[in-house]
């Protein structure tokens, strides 16, 4: 399915380098206007919308996308020195500097391999762990320099995500997009070259891998982005890294499948990870954590994993005043952390335990 309609700009309720957010007519209300490949739009202006997503009530926050505008002159966006494609063969193709290209005056930094040598590298599903996580780090360790990877398992254009332009004002934060998202401070190819840069150029003390906002299930046992994980667990260990998976955890969640320990994580890491990762599971109530162990038991494991269960909760204390302290509302789901603590205490305690093994 593909829908599109005209639609009247009425309004610019935000802007800044990368998009617009418009109000719009004809039944479309709000929509998002990437400055990267479309003009930016005026009042008045007739325009051309994506709203497939939203018709199909689809969670994009009920934002619809800008395709052009109508009866527009001849237009180039700045100029970029890389020709690395993303968004290949789509209405939306164009060019990037990616770190790795011969253009690139980091080139010279990917002609030999590199290793981690045992460093910890974090890995989180979702987008809402992303800020959840940095402001946890830099509650236990101000000033350490944090890198997120962005991989294309979710949004292509990270410019749509709010929690990420915000981060992005942080001193100590960092972001690479890799795959076919774009929109990140720096661009790559692969997340092995990302972790390369992160680690030799960046010089970043603590590194996630991620997606942007909008990740996709089915509702069936391999059909979700999620599955990507094991990827980057997998290109972690070949690089002689630690992989530490954050678990997807909630008891808020009705669904069966996300309930205590996500199949979201268990899945891809008990089925399809080959090489030994690091599972921390926060404090928990005996009867929660029995359930966990349940689940743990009823999956059979390619290798035995690091299962990490804490005895103490180490962790609710901080999250709690990270969520009161945060410029922006942090959620998943749309449930805050007094509905769903678990959730945001397991994202804090998988950092906790990296970090004692960092040192």
């Amino acid at each position: 399915m593909y829908k599109e309609i005209e639609a009247k700009v009425l309004g610019i309720s935000f802007e800044d380098h990368s998009i617009q957010k418009l109000v719009t007519d004809n039944g479309s209300n709000k929509a998002i206007l990437y400055k990267q490949f479309t003009p930016r739009a005026e009042i008045g202006n007739l325009i051309l919308i994506n709203t497939t997503a939203t018709e199909l009530k689809l969670g994009t926050g009920g934002w619809d996308i800008v395709r052009s505008h109508i009866h527009s002159d001849y237009w180039q966006s700045n100029e970029c020195r890389g020709h690395i494609m993303k968004a290949r063969y789509t209405p939306i193709q164009h060019s990037v500097l990616a770190v790795e290209a011969q253009e690139s005056d980091y080139h010279q930094h990917f002609k030999g391999s590199f290793s981690l040598t045992g460093t910890p590298v974090w890995l989180a599903e979702l987008h809402s762990m992303v800020p959840l996580f940095y402001y946890v780090l830099q509650e236990f360790n101000p000033g350490l320099k944090c890198c997120v990877i962005f991989d294309d398992q979710a949004s292509l254009p990270l410019t749509m995500s709010d929690q990420l332009r915000k981060l992005e004002e942080q001193m100590h934060f960092y972001s690479i997009s890799v795959g076919q998202a774009f929109g990140a401070q720096y661009e790559a190819i692969t997340v092995a070259s990302a972790l390369q840069f992160a680690t030799q150029v960046l010089k970043a003390e603590i590194i996630l891998i991620s997606v942007g906002p909008g990740v996709v299930g089915t509702g069936t046992r391999y059909g979700f982005t999620g599955m990507a994980q094991s990827h980057w667990s997998h290109t972690v260990s070949a690089l002689n890294g630690k992989p530490i998976w954050i678990p997807r955890m909630s008891f808020a969640d009705k669904r069966k499948r996300h309930n205590g320990i996500s199949h979201h994580t268990l899945t891809p890491l008990c089925e399809f990870t080959f090489k030994p990762a690091i599972l921390p599971i926060p404090y928990l109530q005996n009867h929660e954590r029995q359930n966990v162990i349940d689940q743990l038991k009823s999956y059979q494991s390619q290798t035995s994993h690091h299962i990490c269960f804490a005895d103490d909760d180490c962790v609710s204390t901080v999250v709690e005043q990270v969520v009161k302290k945060s410029m922006l509302p942090i959620q998943t789901m749309g449930r805050k952390y007094e509905d769903d603590p678990v959730f945001f205490c397991a994202v804090a305690e998988a950092l906790r335990v990296g970090l004692q093994l960092a040192e």
